[in-house]
């Protein structure tokens, strides 16, 4: 059963500016008459509403047919203003700190995209770094996340100056797309790829920096807005991402693996209902549930846990079937990953 990712109409407005500032007309790309007349009201309508990332993916490769642009994604990147981010950019831009900013983010991510089977950033605060981390999902969302993890470094450095955001590492789950030059040059900091995890990893002095133009006023009405908006988007959309969420937290306070009648106690359902709901969007409990221990287990690495404790807090029986476990997900050992991390 398909259930295609939605992105926010922000998007399509980066492509736009883009080709102004390219001076390519949107009548040179090479697209067909269905796909015209699709962009233009895609072009024409709210910000805040959400289209199709497949299409979008069709105006990118039209894109690169006109274009020779190698880093499209950082091009698109550095057109970037909060508006691009809609309701979720405002509050991020008038946020009082980086820490308020980061939190809206975490909070508010399905307001710019969303889609049955997306895991959305989640953060750790490890001894000085922040973690924010994430997983791809499938290859073809390769770009999006690309465009958007250089957009969201971008604005945080216009928010507290580029000489002194402090991004010490951006890891990605892909190959490189672009010569590396192109990415050091973006980001300026250590960059890994082909990583279990997308990840950005920054000093934890950046949560106390603040924001020139703050104004907690705004916020207020702002985050009233994204909140009635979050909620009317429909239970079926989010019930993956709510297994998700609370699976990762009885994980991370229970330091146990939850059973699936713990998470429907927690959702008003029965097992069985949980059950049937997830195999209406190509997923399981069980599938959902590696996932998060992976996760889990990443973290606690980081933390130079002990691997039988982190076994333990797993709920696999023992050192070797978490081993295995991480293995199948990753390619990776467990030695091979706490060397990385060391290093």
């Amino acid at each position: 059963m398909e259930h295609q990712l939605k992105i926010s109409n922000g998007y399509f407005q980066l492509l736009k500016v883009f080709l102004k500032e390219q001076h390519v007309d949107l009548a040179e790309l090479a697209l067909n008459d269905e796909q015209r007349v699709e962009l233009e009201k895609t072009l024409g309508a709210a910000i805040d509403q959400q289209s199709s990332y497949d299409f979008f993916m069709e105006v990118v490769t039209a894109i690169h047919l006109r274009i020779d642009c190698p880093d499209l994604a950082f091009a698109l990147a550095k057109c970037i203003t909060p508006a691009n981010f809609g309701l979720l950019g405002y509050m991020a831009s008038r946020s009082e700190s980086l820490a308020q900013a980061l939190e809206y983010v975490v909070r508010f991510s399905p307001l710019v995209v969303a889609g049955l089977n997306v895991t959305y950033m989640r953060y750790e605060i490890i001894d000085n770094t922040i973690r924010l981390f994430c997983p791809l999902g499938a290859d073809k969302y390769i770009f999006l996340h690309e465009v958007t993890f250089a957009a969201m470094i971008f604005l945080a450095k216009q928010f507290v100056g580029s000489q002194h955001f402090p991004l010490i590492q951006m890891s990605f789950v892909n190959a490189p797309t672009m010569p590396l030059y192109l990415y050091q040059q973006f980001y300026q900091c250590i960059i890994k790829f082909e990583q279990p995890m997308y990840e950005i990893i920054i000093s934890i002095d950046a949560l106390q920096m603040k924001h020139e133009q703050a104004d907690p006023n705004l916020i207020q009405l702002l985050v009233k807005q994204a909140e009635e908006k979050l909620a009317h988007t429909s239970q079926h959309t989010t019930v993956v991402q709510q297994i998700r969420f609370i699976v990762a937290e009885y994980l991370k306070l229970e330091q146990q693996a939850p059973k699936i009648e713990d998470i429907a106690q927690e959702l008003f359902v029965s097992g069985r209902t949980l059950q049937r709901q997830l195999k209406q969007y190509d997923t399981s409990f069980k599938q959902i549930l590696e996932e998060e221990r992976m996760q889990r287990c990443e973290t606690l690495l980081m933390q130079d846990k002990d691997l039988t404790d982190i076994a333990l807090q797993l709920g696999y029986s023992d050192q070797s079937a978490l081993a295995r476990a991480y293995k199948a997900f990753s390619g990776q050992t467990l030695l091979q990953k706490k060397q990385q991390l060391k290093e």
